[in-house]
């Protein structure tokens, strides 16, 4: 898993990189807000919110990103297009970092994108995202918005394996992704369940062996939705959160999902510790470059 057998294509967005080899780029963590739960929001609709509890977060979020030389990318979540700009805004114009225009379907998502075209804000926004129903006419309404970032959701009910999942991408998605003129493709292998995950780790390592393309995954709705763990307390909920994330890094993925954002210190540093593993080997055995930014050269 330490090397992949083909080049692998590395994604600029902003001050992000996405993909490579293993060890070779910090792994970026996304972290989620204004999901249906999230207590900074206060009204989905208008897109009204706690700036003092946001910002709270989003601190804690750079502090946990700063200090470990991990990367960052915001998920934005919204329903409404007005109001899902309006948070995208905000965050651009609060944090450095890409940000994930995560709508409820194309009719939130689409909009929104134009938008936040409008207002110059496109180099760091990244449509979450292009799948099997995404039709003609809005491929073409993203080509003529100018999109260039996007998220290939590789989600079908007739795709479920990994295999399966790559025939998805060739035929249909990455096809789709060319005809909107996306110029920077990322893969989301897309997780049904948490028990099933194994897939996910399988399609990571066939798209960076195939296809070379940036990948990664979201166990964050199927590890927060589990249950059984919730009996141990928090402390052992963190624990099976973290490795749970820390299972999506091993398959080889350059990004993880890994849900709301008030868990970044709960996740990130353990990714991190994968990261400085990663990049060690990479470095001293492998005798390859690795990032300025790796957390081998922040957290030991």
């Amino acid at each position: 898993m330490l090397e992949f057998k083909i080049e692998q294509n590395v994604v600029e967005i902003g001050n992000v990189k996405l993909g490579g080899q293993p060890g070779e780029n910090p792994t970026v963590m996304i972290g989620t807000v204004f999901y249906a739960k999230h207590k900074a929001l206060l009204n989905e609709k208008t897109g009204e919110f706690d700036k003092n509890l946001l910002e709270q977060e989003l601190n804690e979020y750079s502090e946990v990103i700063e200090d470990t030389g991990i990367q960052g990318i915001i998920d934005v979540v919204g329903a409404y297009p007005e109001a899902l700009a309006k948070e995208c805004e905000y965050i651009a114009d609060t944090v450095d970092y890409p940000f994930l225009v995560d709508g409820l379907n194309d009719n939130s998502r689409i909009p929104a994108i134009k938008i936040l075209s409008e207002k110059g804000l496109l180099d760091k926004a990244i449509l979450n995202s292009i799948d099997e129903s995404t039709t003609e006419e809005n491929l073409q309404k993203l080509k003529d918005i100018g999109l260039k970032n996007a998220v290939l959701l590789t989600f079908s009910s007739r795709h479920i394996f990994p295999k399966q999942k790559l025939q998805l991408l060739n035929d249909h998605l990455i096809p789709k992704a060319q005809k909107a003129n996306i110029k920077n493709i990322i893969i989301d292998t897309a997780v049904l369940d948490l028990a099933s995950m194994g897939i996910n780790f399988e399609t990571v390592q066939l798209v960076k062996n195939e296809l070379g393309l940036p990948v990664g995954f979201a166990p964050a709705n199927a590890i927060y939705g589990w249950n059984y763990i919730k009996k141990y307390g928090d402390t052992p909920r963190c624990g099976a959160i973290a490795s749970q994330m820390a299972y999506c890094v091993s398959a080889g993925s350059d990004f993880v999902l890994f849900g709301p954002i008030k868990f970044a210190k709960c996740v990130i540093p353990s990714i991190a510790l994968i990261d400085a593993i990663n990049s060690y080997y990479r470095k001293r055995i492998l005798r390859k470059p690795i990032s300025e930014r790796s957390p081998l050269k922040h957290i030991f």
